[in-house]
């Protein structure tokens, strides 16, 4: 684990911090928000963030700490709170480290305009902007087959005549809509508002999953009318009642009981992906299912993820969508606030469970299921996807190098060293224009000691690999980058030279030097290089290759040159290895404090032996002693004691 310093500011602030619900903002030197959280404990979840231990099992905080330059916090009066508000930020602001609910694609919402007179149902992309221009609409959905939506669409403007153009067609009579019956006709004062609204609410009930309420209403005004004698309009309210039950009787019914109603998540991951299906019981049937896919990075976890779309859907829902029970696969950290949150929206209980047996558990593993499937339908796309990407690259890199053979598999080297110490070298490979990490290698170059000489470096790397994959009688890649130009790349051809009397056949690849300053392509028996366009994918991808054996040689190099450099007068301590020396610089801090340490302090130090407190005591005092009072080797450690502490 690499050192990660904290600033003075930053401890300043962490000793001050409330051990209230709140939530926190991290920003970053250019004071950009990078992330946004809530707690119940500000002091206890702020502080666990610069504590190390815990980013084993966050391997985001390897990348978002060391960002993090300052930070502020808001107090909220309740947990509940600190959820909404920060689904609010988030949503404002969206920070790079926040798992935002959303994927490629934009979703269709449903939505209702409740603030201009007489509302239209209409579709929307984006709800939050719409509840922005709109703070009296509501939305529904959201709807990830748009065939099913527009078919909800379709029923309900038959069976709820709502206005559908924005602005009337014509200043003194009604448009078709109209006529054919999908229209009651408001722009011409056709009809009453109070009877167009109560229609409105009907719609907002059947789309909230609430159906057999709009049945019942219908069923009372059918009634009604046919007593008043008005059998043409009892015989339009039967029409619709039909058209009604039709859709509801297309429902799976899962509960005998027409009471149930509940919200059903499930989830299925790889390390790349992962999906949430979410599926809508209402009056004990089936009222949708929906499946939301997200690509995962190396930042998030899909437990992190899977808890961030609960919390960013519910806290955008409308009260009236809300379940009484809402069944999750897996228990939330947040269980208590989001229950309050819903609760108080609903004004009900509402309960958030994780079933164990049941009828309920096995919605949950059907939901489960349908993300199963969803997620493999989403692998197969985008590998689908990624290979006509790559194969459309490879072609145009094969015809903008003027190269004989489709550069299918691409094999780069490259040589790092500091003035000839720790000299390595590095060779990444490129399938289908994607990196192959479980091909990739790292070599120790034994040739040349203490002075820098990439040539002769680079000649045994490429010796060393490709005299293997002769003997292995394995196939040589399509393309081999030499990083560097005409001399690092003709240091590679006498390599491969020598191995022409093993059986190497010239024809079997291409190999190019590609050096840096320019981006100057070089080819072996051309002394001019080749220059490609800047906004070139091919070169592009050159780069990419070129980039990741770079990065891939330097943290091979910095891993051999910590490891030499922590090596020190420490490791000949008698009776002291890894895990005392870790108590030792646990408990003092430095290895100057351990210096100025007493005797009896080491002796009193929790799983140090008394005799070996006494031997590191009389170590440091005597080295100290016959260097004149300076121990010039307790300072380099006391430079180097933060790695040391990390083992």
């Amino acid at each position: 684990m690499s050192t990660f310093e904290i600033s003075e500011e930053i401890k300043k602030q962490l000793s001050m911090l409330p051990d209230e619900p709140g939530v926190y903002i991290f920003r970053d030197a250019k004071d950009d928000i990078v992330y946004i959280g809530k707690a119940l404990s500000l002091r206890s979840r702020v502080k666990s963030y610069w504590n190390q231990n815990s980013w084993m099992e966050r391997p985001k905080l390897y990348v978002m700490m060391p960002k993090v330059a300052k930070f502020e916090t808001i107090l909220t009066h309740s947990e509940k709170e600190a959820l909404l508000l920060e689904a609010t930020l988030v949503r404002k602001h969206m920070p790079r480290y926040n798992v935002a609910l959303k994927d490629d694609r934009r979703y269709p919402w449903l939505a209702i305009t409740y603030d201009v007179a007489f509302p239209r149902l209409i579709m929307v992309r984006d709800p939050v902007r719409f509840r922005k221009d709109n703070p009296k609409g509501k939305v529904f959905g959201p709807y990830v087959e748009s065939g099913q939506m527009w078919e909800t669409v379709r029923v309900l403007r038959k069976v709820f005549p709502m206005r559908q153009r924005k602005n009337p067609l014509f200043k003194d009579r009604p448009c078709m809509n109209y006529h054919i019956g999908l229209c009651l006709g408001p722009c011409q004062n056709l009809v009453q508002e109070d009877f167009y609204n109560e229609m409105v609410k009907q719609v907002e009930l059947f789309l909230a999953g609430r159906q057999r309420e709009v049945v019942a209403q219908l069923t009372s005004e059918m009634a009604r009318a046919a007593e008043n004698l008005q059998f043409e309009q009892a015989a339009k309210i039967r029409d619709r009642l039909r058209a009604l039950e039709t859709v509801i009787e297309r429902q799976q019914v899962f509960f005998d009981d027409r009471k149930v109603n509940c919200d059903v998540i499930a989830e299925a991951h790889t390390d790349k992906f992962t999906c949430v299906c979410m599926m809508r019981v209402r009056e004990g049937k089936m009222v949708s299912s929906e499946t939301f896919c997200l690509s995962l990075t190396e930042r998030t976890r899909w437990d992190e993820a899977f808890q961030s779309i609960i919390d960013q859907y519910y806290t955008q829902c409308e009260d009236i969508s809300v379940p009484h029970e809402v069944l999750l696969q897996h228990k939330l950290e947040d269980t208590n606030a989001l229950e309050e949150l819903l609760s108080g929206r609903a004004n009900r209980i509402v309960k958030l469970i994780t079933p164990q047996r049941g009828t309920k558990l096995k919605l949950i593993e059907m939901a489960a299921k349908n993300a199963q499937q969803s997620l493999e339908s989403e692998i197969a796309t985008r590998d689908e996807e990624a290979d006509a990407r790559s194969q459309t690259i490879l072609s145009r890199l094969k015809e903008e190098l003027g190269t004989t053979r489709l550069p299918k598999r691409i094999e780069c080297f490259d040589i790092s060293n500091i003035q000839g110490s720790d000299n390595v070298a590095s060779m990444v490979v490129f399938e289908r224009a994607m990196p192959k990490k479980s091909d990739y290698r790292t070599y120790k170059i034994k040739s040349v000691q203490g002075e820098p000489n990439d040539f002769a470096s680079m000649k045994e790397v490429v010796g060393r690999r490709y005299t293997r994959l002769l003997e292995e009688e394995k196939a040589f890649p399509d393309l081999i980058i030499i990083d560097g130009g005409k001399g690092q790349l003709n240091a590679a051809l006498e390599a491969l030279q020598e191995l022409e009397s093993q059986g190497l056949d010239w024809n079997s690849f291409d190999i190019i030097g590609l050096a840096k300053k320019q981006e100057e392509i070089y080819f072996p028996g051309k002394s001019d290089p080749v220059l490609l366009s800047r906004r070139s994918d091919a070169l592009y991808l050159l780069q990419r290759v070129r980039n990741e054996a770079h990065r891939f040689a330097i943290t091979f190099h910095r891993k051999l040159r910590t490891k030499r450099s922590i090596k020190s007068d420490m490791d000949e301590w008698q009776g002291v290895g890894k895990a005392r020396r870790k108590i030792l610089l646990d408990h003092f801090g430095s290895l100057e404090a351990i210096k100025k340490a007493k005797l009896e302090d080491l002796e009193a130090l929790k799983g140090l032996p008394k005799n070996v407190a006494k031997a590191v005591f009389e170590k440091l005092h005597g080295n100290a002693e016959k260097a004149g009072g300076t121990d010039t080797s307790v300072k380099e450690l006391d430079r180097n004691h933060e790695i040391v502490k990390s083992e």
